[in-house]
């Protein structure tokens, strides 16, 4: 998780934006023991015990954007991030995040959108690693109600199949 914060951690350069992008994500993927493969994606790095991570870079249209999320899609990697500026006003990220979940079988693909402009970042597919971590959480090991079932807060009194009011 820490090649992900990392990520998610650029901020927007002054000078050339492509470039200096490039640079830095690829920094730290090498920091991260990742090497850079040939890929459709603008940026594709691989490590060797198989992980990957793509990257897409966007500011066009919705139809660009949709094609820059099919190549993540396509590209078959662990990792995708998908980088974008709020100053484009094309879509939010939430759209974005619709978009995605609408039109792709994301399957185990996990996905970061950025917003390089304003510093903000959606995960998308994550859920299950947060459900890992509170299961392995000390208090999740106790003996009784599972992680995922919340108390009801009110008692509801009544015979099974007959309409039953609430206080």
């Amino acid at each position: 998780m820490e090649y992900i914060d990392e990520i998610m951690r650029v901020k927007k350069p002054s000078g050339k934006l492509l470039d200096h992008l490039a640079e830095q994500y690829s920094a730290i993927s090498f920091r991260f023991g990742y090497l850079e493969a040939q890929s459709p994606c603008w940026l594709y790095f691989m490590r060797k015990d198989g992980q990957s991570s793509a990257f897409e870079l966007q500011f066009g249209n919705v139809s660009e954007f949709k094609s820059s999320l099919e190549k993540l899609n396509k590209s078959g990697a662990q990792l995708c991030f998908f980088i974008t500026s709020s100053l484009a006003h094309t879509m939010k990220l939430e759209e974005v995040r619709g978009l995605l979940l609408r039109n792709f079988q994301i399957k185990s693909q996990k996905f970061v959108l950025i917003d390089i402009e304003a510093g903000r970042s959606l995960k998308v597919n994550f859920e299950w690693d947060e459900f890992e971590k509170k299961m392995e959480a000390p208090q999740a090991r106790q003996d009784g109600k599972p992680v995922f079932r919340q108390e009801r807060r009110k008692k509801i009194y009544g015979r099974r199949g007959e309409h039953k009011e609430q206080d």
